[in-house]
């Protein structure tokens, strides 16, 4: 019986065109296999050993031994696991540490032997493929003001990659550059003491005049190290909520974190809330170099990306219609294929309600758009937990193209489609991330939704040709004669409810 299910699982799942990625980097040794849509693959498997390539003899320049001989056990456990997911599509791909070490390409060689077929990319590249995973996860990043770019930066162990992105997602990438600005590079060319490593950094970012000639806008931060600093940061304040990516901090912030985290000692930063022990000895360094990117470039933000060069391999190759897809809309689409009772129904509810909110932003054409797809993900649930079942799956689920407080408005809808009446979420949902108006336009697609729902209860074919639309001072419900037998007095109750809330009068017309 445990063997027939997992070969129903399996073949429920087929169709999701795994690949694989290894990224030999400075300071780790990683793989991530996706599966998931092309435009937005999602994680099923990320581990990684932190082999230290970078920390290379002090005397030759040399890649160690040890370090060596760990990322191959890695790499071979590595390729075992991909015999067990089919051997799907792989790239491999090595970084600072491997091109510049003396030895690298005898390592590389016997990485070989190991039947991969690795390859060393050039700084300029690790920079471009950064920048591309950071579009990937947020197409808004090159959404700017023309005097105000926004910016990548790719902290790795060995190096810093640079890139300025444009205003043109067809070409969305300017300069770009990678500096021996890695913790472990800076260490072993500075010292260990953060101080001592300031000017070297300063200098190397003063060599590209493009980077202080004009003002950052957003700083889109990669990269491990960087990506532990706003895990403080989170930790600091308590954020409510737990998802790195498209964590916001303004320059001030950002700075101020910088600061406290430069100066400490291992010891110290062994008690700071959010600190990975992992991540102590590199932590200050890196942070000093975060500080002193931010300052030259005046970002005005910073915005963490959870997506980088592993995603950014991916995105780079994707045909161009595709990478154009809305990575929400095509994961709420997923979504609602695997566990929703009907799939159309939620696109069918989208296109209904089309002219209900005429005044709606791109953003808030989206949050409906997703709510509509996700209305029913809930549906296998016990009918007493679906609102927090459906809630709980936005704020956790690997949404990107999201920002936190869209991300809660999402949760707040699906909440308020499973509740009759105008309800606020559980206290664990971070409302307070959510503006007044912002909560208002989540609260009336929940509402929606779930009119929706009852009447025509997780059916498509049952509000086809139906339009719901405020016209003037009323709240306007049009569907076909032949389906004037589906308004029941629930569904009418529930048309009044939506109707109250909006300050309308509900009127029901059928043609």
């Amino acid at each position: 019986m445990i063997l027939k299910a997992a070969e129903q699982t399996r073949t429920q799942f087929r169709h999701w065109h795994r690949r694989a990625v290894i990224d030999i980097g400075s300071n780790s040794v990683r793989m991530v296999v996706y599966g998931g849509p092309d435009r937005t693959p999602v994680s099923i498997f990320n581990e990684k050993t932190l082999c230290g390539l970078g920390r290379r003899d002090p005397d030759t320049g040399a890649l160690r031994d040890d370090a060596m001989e760990e990322a191959l056990l890695t790499l071979a456990r590595f390729k075992a696991v991909l015999a067990r997911y089919g051997d799907p599509d792989l790239t491999v791909f090595a970084t600072a540490a491997s091109r510049e070490a003396s030895n690298g390409p005898d390592f590389i060689a016997r990485i070989e032997d190991l039947g991969f077929q690795p390859e060393v990319i050039s700084g300029e590249e690790e920079a471009r493929f950064a920048a591309l995973g950071v579009l990937s996860g947020d197409p808004g990043a090159v959404v700017c003001e023309p005097d105000r770019p926004h910016l990548c930066g790719d902290m790795g162990g060995g190096s810093l990659e640079l890139t300025r992105f444009t205003d043109n997602f067809d070409e969305p990438l300017g300069e770009r550059v990678s500096l021996p600005l890695g913790p472990l590079r800076l260490m072993a060319e500075c010292g260990p003491k953060v101080i001592d490593a300031v000017s070297f950094t300063e200098d190397r970012l003063a060599e590209n005049p493009w980077l202080t000639e004009v003002k950052t806008g957003d700083l889109h931060a990669v990269g491990g190290a960087w990506r532990a600093i706003a895990k403080v940061h989170m930790a600091r304040r308590n954020y409510p909520l737990q998802v790195l990516h498209h964590y916001v901090m303004s320059k001030d912030e950002a700075v101020q974190i910088c600061e406290l985290l430069e100066h400490q000692s291992a010891a110290a930063l062994e008690n700071i809330p959010g600190v990975q022990k992992k991540r102590i000895d590199v932590l200050p360094h890196a942070a000093m170099v975060m500080k002193v990117v931010i300052n030259m470039t005046r970002a005005q933000r910073l915005i963490v990306s959870s997506s980088g060069v592993r995603e950014g391999v991916l995105f780079d190759k994707l045909p161009m219609d595709v990478r154009r897809r809305d990575p929400l809309i095509e994961l709420a689409e997923e979504y609602a294929l695997r566990y929703c009772p009907d799939p159309a129904f939620g696109e069918t509810v989208f296109v209904m309600t089309n002219d209900l909110w005429p005044d709606e932003s791109e953003q808030e054409r989206r949050l409906r758009q997703a709510a509509c797809l996700l209305s029913d993900v809930a549906a296998l649930h016990h009918p007493d937990m679906r609102a927090d079942q459906a809630c709980d799956m936005a704020l956790r689920s690997p949404f990107i193209g999201i920002d936190h407080p869209y991300r809660v408005a999402l949760a707040m809808a699906l909440y308020q489609r499973h509740k009759s009446k105008p309800s606020t979420p559980n206290e664990h949902v971070p409302i307070q991330l959510v503006g007044e108006e912002l909560q208002k336009r989540a609260t009336g697609i929940g509402l929606m939704l779930r009119f929706a729902a009852d009447f025509s209860p997780k059916s498509a074919e049952g509000i086809e040709g139906c339009t719901l639309a405020q016209v003037d001072d009323k709240l306007v419900f049009t569907a076909p004669e032949m389906l004037a037998g589906l308004m029941g007095e629930l569904a009418s109750k529930r048309l009044d409810t939506l109707a109250n809330f909006l300050g309308k009068q509900a009127v029901v017309e059928f043609v």
